[in-house]
Order: structure tokens, then sequence, then C-alpha cells
């Protein structure tokens, strides 16, 4: 369980992005989630609300072996920062977050949220998520792009411009 609610819900460490090894595989997975309550109410003005919420995240987490790297709220939304997702998509992460911390605050805190909401519903259906890693996309463009010549050969701006310049046409093209 992480410490008590104050401004910041964040682990107390430095995040470092690192590649994990599992097997014969080697990479990083890593997410920024957002979840809104449904009718995006102010229901983590409560405090007592966004603890649950936070060991809610973190039990889940545990069970599935994800890294907890970061956790923010705003009145009506949290941002939840995760790390090591190598076995699970995106969608299979939101139910287990969502539904786990749904079941944990209907359970005992319902009555402190249920006169901002209506039905039996604590979230909303929708998500945001972002692959979060240390490479930018035209990082990894470029290197597909060039990956396929000779490891000693280095790609050379200069010749690549010249192959790609449109020849003059000649005179003799039109006749």
């Amino acid at each position: 369980m992480l410490g008590p609610v104050r401004g910041s819900l964040a682990p107390t460490r430095v995040w470092i992005m690192q590649l994990v090894s599992v097997g014969s595989s080697r990479g990083e997975s890593n997410f920024h989630l957002i979840f809104t309550p449904k009718y995006r109410r102010d229901v983590f003005v409560d405090g007592e609300v966004k603890r649950m919420c936070v060991e809610s995240f973190a039990k889940t987490c545990g069970k599935l072996g994800v890294g907890l790297e970061a956790c923010e709220f705003g009145p009506d939304h949290v941002h939840v920062f995760v790390s090591r997702c190598k076995n699970y998509g995106v969608p299979y992460l939101v139910r287990r977050f969502k539904g786990a911390s749904s079941h944990m605050i209907r359970s005992i805190l319902w009555s402190r949220v249920k006169s901002k909401l209506w039905g039996d519903s604590f979230w909303s259906d929708g998500y945001f998520y972002r692959s979060v890693g240390s490479t930018t996309s035209e990082a990894v463009q470029y290197y597909i792009q060039n990956s396929q010549r000779k490891h000693y050969a280095k790609p050379d701006y200069e010749e690549t411009k010249i192959k790609q310049k449109p020849k003059q046409t000649k005179l003799t093209d039109y006749a």
C-alpha cells in the first residue's frame, strides 16, 4: 500500500526507463492511462476515495506483476503510469484496474460518492492510453528504413539525397 494521501500520490522513487528481460524477450511496455468517473463528477475531492483507488491499483499491479510508477488525481479524473506490462494488453489492464477499484469503492465508500453518481457504475466506459518509451517514432522509422544496409556501412545523407533527386528531363524526351 502506498503512504497517506497528500498532493501527490506518486511513489517516491526516480523512474529510469529500463529494458526488461523475460525468457528470450527483451523490451519495455509502459502505459500512461487516464480514467474518469461516470458523468465526470468530482469524486476525487474526497481524500479517502483517492486513497482507496491507489490501494486498489497497487493491489492489482501486485497481482499482475506490473509496476505502479505514478498515480495522480484531478477532482474528476486519475492518471496512472504503469510499467512492465509485457504480458497484458491495454483493454485487459483497464478492465482490471477499473473493475477492482470500482468494486472496492462500491463495497466500502459507496455512501460517500453515490450522491454524485447515478446507478451502480463508478467509472465511465472510456479511457485514454498512450504507450510510453524512451524511443521516438522518428528514431524507430529511421532505424527501420536504414537497418537493411550492411552494419558496417553508415547511411550517408548526401548519397541518399542524390539518389532521390529526380533526373532532369532532356529536350529529346519530348520528341
